[in-house]
């Protein structure tokens, strides 16, 4: 059974005729986290970024980079952040390149092509960084150097590595020490100073580090549904003070989109990500908050004149730099996870395993309570790039695009931020998040929790405890909800709810209470 606790403080006995509507309008400030002064590598704030929403467009300096950063940056004002691949840390006149960076005040971000196990051979290499070119980067740029890049390799993890890890039943505080131990590894050869592209959803294991700049995705291409994607890296992001960015594809499973000719990997102008998807992807990316924006590639022809692609981005800048920030995106849902869930998508291009946490475990029955709320938030969005006509990568919001996922050691201070938290998965339980818990609700929080939830919190939450009776219900069970009625059409069980004081049947099956609300109130 489900149950809704919300609190009330007071002066005595008699409830509150009404609950404020309560709206946290304030951006994410890396500054104000609890956690900023403690770490060596501090997350850029808005003030780094020139008070304004930035854009990245250059995705490789090889050749005469000179002539690049002109075409890209001055000529044609696709952006300010250059995002190269590695081979620039190799170049020979590698502090000339630098020093022209700093010349024209660029950013420097997210050094990609990295991946481990790679190599000898192909583009994709598990290179070694050399010694002095870290300390170049940090020495002439200081704060417009925003890290390597851990890019899209918590999908390369599940893919690759989930399946060798022993044992592979192993829990999951075991599984996310096997993930902890990979990553520590991968950012240990690269310097410890990062930015991470996620190619699923788990931001907050990498945010926690202490040692990220900031956090971002690669939306169409065969990734997920950007709304769930910013979910997360929003949540992340709030959780453990880092800012996010955002970044569209040109690519999809089927090709990619290029304006130069190039037909190789099933190329050309109607190939890969629609342009309708490209702009509708970069701004909400905008409309996300993100502190920077940006296209993969493909912004010139092969006269090196602007593509479609590129004037997109190039009127996106241009929109921002007329009308500034959007303002604050209203996020009034947090969707809590427990830390050690592990939790992904049901599907996704890492592997042809579905319904798996921490890449090779199945899921459980928290685990598709967690996948039923987000397809409640986000309907359709498990279809996101299995589908020709791109459905899934944005879907209706019949609740408004206003959640964020957040994990269980989420603290106080932010839980309060979100007037309404729903339980989504199976907590561990203990009395550090209890007393949390109670003290949301206690501070006029409303909270959305289940009963096998309750059951695994020591002594109930807030004198309510979860009964030994478990109840069962067929399929085609009518639920009654006020005067509206819905069918489910699996069976399911529920378990009984022993609850303190008047209660409100919101919802329930055969006469028997299926969802209850109830207001508990303080005595000063």
């Amino acid at each position: 059974m489900f149950l809704s606790v919300t609190g009330f403080t007071g002066y005595s006995q008699t409830e509150p005729g009404s609950t404020k509507l309560r709206i946290y309008s304030y951006p994410m400030d890396p500054r104000q986290h609890p956690d900023y002064n403690r770490r060596r590598v501090k997350p850029p704030d808005s003030g780094t970024f020139g008070n304004r929403i930035q854009f990245m467009a250059l995705r490789s300096l090889d050749g005469d980079y000179n002539k690049l950063l002109d075409q890209y940056t001055v000529k044609y004002g696709l952006g300010n952040i250059v995002w190269p691949s590695y081979p620039l840390i190799f170049r020979q006149d590698l502090p000339e390149v630098v020093q022209e960076l700093k010349r024209r005040n660029l950013y420097l971000f997210d050094i990609w092509g990295y991946v481990p196990g790679s190599g000898p051979g192909g583009y994709w290499q598990q290179f070694v960084v050399p010694d002095n070119a870290l300390t170049i980067f940090e020495k002439e740029l200081g704060d417009h150097w925003l890290g390597m890049d851990n890019g899209e390799q918590d999908g390369r993890y599940v893919g690759g590595y989930a399946s060798q890890m022993f044992p592979s039943g192993g829990g999951r505080e075991e599984q996310y020490l096997n993930f902890q131990n990979h990553f520590q590894g991968l950012t240990d050869r690269l310097g410890n100073k990062m930015s991470t592209l996620v190619s699923l959803n788990f931001g907050h294991y990498f945010l926690k580090e202490g040692i990220y700049t900031m956090i971002g995705a690669e939306t169409a291409q065969g990734l997920p549904n950007t709304q769930i994607y910013y979910s997360f890296i929003r949540g992340a992001g709030k959780q453990y003070g880092v800012p996010w960015f955002g970044n569209a594809s040109v690519w999809n499973r089927w090709g990619w989109k290029n304006y130069s000719g190039v037909s190789d990997y099933n190329g050309g102008d109607t190939k890969g990500t629609s342009l309708s998807l490209l702009k509708r992807l970069i701004y909400s990316h905008i409309m996300y908050n993100s502190v920077a924006v940006g296209f993969e590639s493909s912004f010139l022809n092969g006269k090196d004149e602007l593509s479609p692609v590129g004037k997109i981005q190039q009127s996106a800048n241009r929109w921002v730099t007329r009308n500034g920030s959007p303002g604050i995106l209203y996020t009034p849902v947090g969707v809590m996870l427990d830390f050690f869930s592990g939790w992904s998508f049901p599907r996704h291009l890492y592997t042809d395993n579905i319904y798996r946490v921490w890449g090779n475990l199945p899921y459980d029955e928290g685990d598709y309570l967690t996948d039923g709320i987000l397809n409640l938030l986000y309907p359709g969005y498990q279809d996101a790039s299995f589908f020709h006509d791109e459905s899934g990568f944005i879907t209706q919001t019949p609740y408004g695009d206003a959640a964020d996922c957040i994990l269980s050691d989420s603290p106080l201070w932010l839980m309060k931020q979100y007037p309404v938290i729903i339980i989504a998965g199976r907590l561990t339980g203990g009395h550090e998040l209890k007393d949390k818990l109670e003290a949301y609700v206690k501070a006029g929080g409303r909270l959305i929790i289940t009963s096998g939830n309750i059951e695994a919190i020591p002594g109930g939450l807030c004198g309510i405890k979860a009964g030994l009776k478990e109840i069962e219900f067929d399929e085609n069970t009518q639920i009654s909800i006020g005067k509206k009625s819905v069918t489910e059409k699996s069976g399911f069980k529920a378990r009984e709810l022993l609850t303190p004081g008047d209660i409100k049947i919101v919802a329930s099956a055969n006469n028997i209470p299926w969802l209850w609300k109830q207001k508990l109130v303080w005595v000063h």
